[in-house]
């Protein structure tokens, strides 16, 4: 009985692999193409999601899930990349890098920006990952490295099932919904040919040598102001939602510093709504959402210029204070006052010698100018950390090989005096 159950199982599963493929699901990882150009490729499964690159039709990606939504996680295509600060890689040779610790994030990067908000992946201590580039960037807590690296293994980037195509022709033919090609039999034979009542009169386009083509715009096309025709695939309803989908990912955009702003992507979405708009209220709704993006660029080029300006001012402020140094270190010591028989910075004196003077004059450089003991009724101790010039007897100290004097009085050069 268990060897019959054991030979049954695999005939089970190969009869519903065979059902998949009839049912025409398919198996993952798979390999399928891009079927029109200029689709974006996100950092997540969604519109609100930043763009990371752009495809081209018949361009090859590899699907490894379909996602809710209509979304599939692809393999991330030729020349993506990832962020991940310096401070946790170690540079090796080769171009190669080691991660220094545990969880670090890998933030997705993007082809458009700078933005690095997404991680999927964190990388583990001691993980070797390959660097594509590097990049400093200024930040408020100061700048930093950033390392461009290959993007690691689990990390994904999405597109829109409905630009994917497994079965998808790559050799220059492809289905078009945009217009309606009638061929037309040759001049000689006569031909009748009618236009619905639905659709505007037929435009002729003859050749010399081919039978002429008539081309029949599809009912729910669009004329525009300066004559050309783009089809109008989404419902009215389906073009709203479009818009304020458009409308909360700029909410999203703005909540975040306008150093990653980009409007980039965005507005040419808007501008295709604005001119493929039926009504006026349309027209509204997507003007509106442009005059938002005029605004914040506006905003941004504003920020930027206000950046501009507090880094150059703090530039300047450290410059000035640079000289402002340079310059008091530079001062020439004041020349002696031929007041007193002794000037400078009063300093105690520790000594283990028997009789050693317990106090010393010295200059703007730290060295001693000359070396001073109290006469009896003098208190030197509330003039210590001050400059001070003395008058008493002078003498020499030759261990020393510098002044000495008895001082008997003392005055204070910075405007306290205590005798």
């Amino acid at each position: 009985m268990r060897l019959l159950l054991a030979a049954l199982v695999p005939c089970c599963a190969l009869i519903a692999v065979t059902a998949d493929i009839a049912r025409g699901e398919r198996t993952f990882p798979y390999k399928a193409r891009i079927t029109t150009d200029d689709v974006y490729v996100r950092s997540g499964p969604g519109q609100t999601y930043y763009p990371t690159d752009k495809l081209e039709a018949g361009q090859e990606v590899e699907v490894y899930r379909h996602d809710p939504g209509g979304w599939y996680a692809i393999r991330p295509p030729q020349g993506s990349f990832t962020w991940v600060s310096a401070r946790f890689l170690r540079p090796g040779v080769d171009n190669l890098a080691v991660v220094t610790d545990d969880r670090v994030a890998a933030r997705v990067g993007s082809a458009f920006s700078d933005i690095r908000d997404v991680i999927q992946v964190r990388l583990h201590k001691a993980e070797v990952v390959e660097v594509l580039d590097r990049k400093r960037s200024e930040a408020d807590s100061g700048e930093t490295m950033w390392y461009k690296i290959a993007p690691p293994s689990g990390e994904f980037r999405w597109v829109f099932g409905k630009y994917v195509d497994a079965d998808y022709k790559h050799d220059g033919v492809r289905k078009t919904s945009a217009v309606e090609i009638v061929m037309d039999p040759p001049a000689t034979t006569p031909a009748e040919t009618t236009t619905p009542p639905d659709h505007p009169p037929a435009q002729d386009v003859p050749t010399d040598e081919s039978p002429s083509v008539t081309v029949r715009p599809p009912a729910d096309t669009v004329e525009l102001n300066f004559g050309q025709q783009v089809a109008r695939e989404i419902s009215p309803e389906q073009y709203r939602a479009e818009l304020e989908r458009i409308d909360v990912e700029l909410s999203v955009m703005v909540v975040e510093e306008p150093t990653v702003w980009s409007f980039t992507e965005m507005r040419p979405r808007v501008e295709e709504l604005l001119d493929q708009a039926e009504t006026a209220v349309e027209r509204g709704l997507a003007r509106a959402i442009l005059s938002k993006i005029d605004r914040f660029e506006d905003l941004r080029r504003r920020y930027d210029k206000v950046n501009l300006a507090r880094k150059q001012s703090e530039r300047s402020s450290r410059r000035l204070s640079s000289l402002n140094r340079r310059e008091l270190d530079e001062q020439p010591e004041p020349v002696p006052d031929d007041r007193y028989d002794g000037v400078g910075e009063l300093t105690r004196v520790v000594s283990q010698k028997l009789g050693a003077p317990r106090y010393a004059l010295v200059d703007r450089t730290g060295g001693v100018s000359c070396y001073v003991s109290p006469a009896p009724g003098v208190n030197l101790r509330h003039y210590v950390g001050q400059r001070v010039g003395v008058n008493g007897t002078r003498g020499y100290m030759p261990e020393q090989r510098a002044p000495h004097v008895m001082a008997q009085h003392i005055a204070a050069l910075d405007g306290r005096r205590f005798r």
